[in-house]
C-alpha cells in the first residue's frame, strides 16, 4: 500500500493523515521527549562484516572436538589417527525499513521542524526495529527449559513460576555445555539473561536474590543489568519475549528468559550496512515535480543467525 502523506489540513477523500497536534492555537513547544524500548539484544551479537559485491551470505566454521582418546599408545607402533570435524554455520542478509510523507506545507506551517523530529524517532524505530528481530531469532532456539521440569509449554501448569532452582538448573545446563562466559557492562565475566520487567519484580521476591544482592558491590547494576544469581546476570528487557498461550489450554500468560554465553549468536552484515541509514528527501523528482512533499525514511541490511545452540538457553515460566 501506498505511504499516505502527512498533511495539516484534513483531506477531502480522507486518504492522508492529518497531525491535528500541529494545527493547536497554543501549546508547549518542546516536544515531550519519545517513550521507547532501549536497544538490548544487538549489543551482544558477534559482529562480522561481509564485503560491498561479495554476495549476501557469509558464513562461520566451528571445528568440533574431537572423542577423547583412553586407550595408550602401544610400545613402537603408531595408532590410528582421529578424523575431524568441521561444521558450517550461515546466514543471508537482508533489508529492512520503512518511510513516511510529509507535505511542504506542514513544514512551513506546523508547530514543530518535523523533519528533524521524524528523522530521530526513525532513528529509534530502526534500532527497536533490528532489536525485535535478533529477539525472535534468539529466542527460535531449540535449547528449552520450562519451569519444573515440564516437558514443553502446552505442559506449563499454574504455579510454574520463576525460582532459585531453576536458575540453578540453567547455570549447570550451560556449564554442562561447555558455554564459554560472556563479557559484562561491568567489566565481569559471567553468562546473561534477558528478562522481563514483570519477571525481575519475582526475582526481586526470592530470599535466595536477596541473600545475593542486597548490601553488595553496585557494579552489579550497570546498563541495564538488575543484579545476579549464581553467576547469571540479569539484564531487564523491555522486549524480552512474552507469550499466552501456556498450558494445556493455550490461555496462561508468562515470559521467555534468554540466556546467553560467549559467542551465541552472530551479526552479519554488508560493509557496515547494519547501521541504520536515515534517508531525508526535500527536493522534487519526476514523482513530485512540485516538491510538495519530503520524504523521510530509514533502512539497515543485516541479519542475526544463532551461531552455537548451546550457548542460548530459553527459560520459560508462567506468571503465576
Amino acid at each position: 500500500m501506498a505511504a499516505k502523506l502527512q498533511t495539516y489540513t484534513t483531506p477531502s477523500d480522507g486518504s492522508n493523515n492529518r497531525l491535528t497536534a500541529e494545527n493547536a492555537e497554543f501549546y508547549q513547544r518542546t516536544l515531550l521527549e519519545r517513550l521507547h524500548d532501549s536497544i538490548f539484544f544487538m549489543k551482544y551479537g558477534k559482529k562480522t562484516t561481509i564485503p560491498r559485491h561479495a554476495g549476501a551470505t557469509t558464513s562461520w566454521r566451528r571445528l568440533e572436538m574431537p572423542a577423547v582418546t583412553k586407550t595408550a599408545i602401544t610400545e613402537g607402533v603408531t595408532p590410528d589417527g582421529i578424523d575431524l570435524t568441521i561444521n558450517k554455520v550461515s546466514a543471508t542478509v537482508q533489508q529492512f525499513g520503512t518511510y513516511t510523507k510529509l507535505t511542504d506545507f506542514i513544514d512551513l506551517v506546523g508547530l514543530d521542524p518535523l523533519i528533524t523530529e521524524v528523522s530521530g524517532l526513525f532513528g529509534d524505530h530502526a534500532g527497536l526495529t533490528m532489536d525485535i528481530i535478533v529477539r525472535h531469532i534468539l529466542a527460535a532456539g531449540t535449547n528449552g527449559q520450562f519451569a519444573n521440569n515440564r516437558a514443553s509449554r502446552a505442559t506449563l501448569v499454574a504455579g510454574d513460576v520463576i525460582s532459585a532452582a531453576e536458575i540453578q538448573k540453567a547455570r549447570a545446563t550451560m556449564v554442562k555445555n561447555n558455554v564459554k562466559k560472556i563479557k559484562l557492562p561491568n567489566g565481569k565475566m559471567g553468562y546473561l539473561a534477558f528478562v522481563h520487567p514483570d519477571t525481575v519484580t519475582q526475582l526481586f521476591n526470592l530470599q535466595e536474590w536477596k541473600d545475593q544482592n542486597t548490601y553488595v558491590d553496585t557494579s552489579n547494576r550497570e546498563e541495564g543489568i538488575v543484579g545476579q544469581l549464581y553467576g547469571i546476570y540479569f539484564m531487564e528487557a523491555t522486549t524480552a519475549p512474552t507469550f499466552a498461550d501456556g498450558g494445556a489450554t493455550s490461555d496462561l500468560a508468562g515470559k521467555s528468559i534468554i540466556i546467553i554465553g560467549a559467542d551465541a549468536f552472530g551479526i552479519p552484515d554488508v560493509a557496515g550496512s547494519s547501521k541504520p541509514e536515515i534517508l531525508v528527501y526535500t527536493d522534487g523528482n519526476t514523482e513530485n515535480p512540485m516538491a510538495l512533499y519530503s520524504t523521510v525514511a530509514w533502512k539497515s541490511t543485516f541479519t542475526a543467525v544463532r551461531l552455537q545452540e548451546a550457548a542460548i538457553l530459553r527459560l520459560e515460566v508462567l506468571d503465576a
